[in-house]
């Protein structure tokens, strides 16, 4: 898919993929605005977890364990305009993000251009066949048929349902060119790193056979691969250029990953 750049001439789908944000949302707008100034406009930012879009002090109560800035962080001022983050941001929930009122409210808009993807499913983001699961394993509700998600904390697990419906929904709906998850899948963090990413994940992308898996929650960078799949585990966002990858619709409609980041050369096929 290609848009108008602004002066008559076609340009490429180009979204922006996000690791945690942590309420810190100045910080993700000025490095969209640096992305943007080099690479040209976005249609989409999308985020792997953790944004915390928390819209007042009711949903970060809701949160386990917050960890945006002030407790509420600043997402009310990208509610309200004064923080604009240069695209429309989709989201998917991690284990620090107000899940009783993301539950509430379901997948959708969720305030201003912030739109919640929900907690698992395959999606078109502009242009682009996302498929996606929030959350982080936990064994007694992952591995518990019909286990409950009541406190805040089990709220941030996911569930084996959840799991298959990722799967079956991108059978039904074919080629697959991203995958968004929190947590990462297994075998991909490095001899230093020890146990890092859950074998379910790596399962999930070996079935769903996405061009790309993009993940968070662990705050430092990674590449790896999954069969066919290339893996990017993306920092936090106060780490600038690990926090960010830059994706377009490349030659014969591939997904590409242009740039890490703001400044960062080169192009990944």
């Amino acid at each position: 898919m290609e848009r108008g750049d602004g002066a008559g001439g076609p340009r490429p789908a180009r979204v922006l993929v996000v690791g945690d944000v942590h309420g810190e949302f100045g910080r993700l707008a000025e490095w969209s605005a640096a992305v943007r100034r080099r690479r040209g406009p976005l249609d989409a930012i999308l985020a792997v977890g953790d944004a915390e879009a928390n819209r007042d002090g009711t949903d970060a109560a809701g949160e386990h364990n917050p960890r945006a800035p002030g407790g509420i962080g600043d997402f009310p001022l990208v509610a309200d305009g004064r923080i604009d983050l240069g695209a429309p941001l989709y989201f998917i929930g991690g284990n620090h993000d107000p899940w009783p009122a993301l539950d509430e409210a379901g997948p959708g808009r969720w305030s201003g251009a912030a739109h919640f993807l929900g907690r698992a499913g395959v999606t078109d983001v502009a242009g682009f066949r996302v498929a996606f699961l929030s959350g982080i394993h936990a064994a007694r509700v992952t591995g518990t048929p019909g286990a409950p998600r009541e406190t805040p904390r089990d709220r941030t697990y996911y569930t084996a349902e959840e799991l298959e419906r990722v799967a079956r929904e991108a059978r039904e709906a074919g080629p697959v060119d991203m995958l968004l998850t929190h947590d990462w899948p297994s075998g991909v963090a490095g001899p230093r790193r020890g146990h890092v990413g859950r074998p379910e994940l790596r399962t999930l992308c070996e079935r769903v056979r996405p061009r790309w898996h993009f993940c968070g929650h662990m705050h430092y960078r990674r590449r790896a691969a999954v069969g066919p799949t290339r893996v990017v585990c993306l920092g936090r966002i106060r780490t600038g250029p690990a926090a960010l990858a830059l994706v377009e619709r490349g030659p014969g409609g591939r997904p590409v990953l242009v740039e890490d980041a703001a400044g960062a050369g080169g192009a990944a096929r």
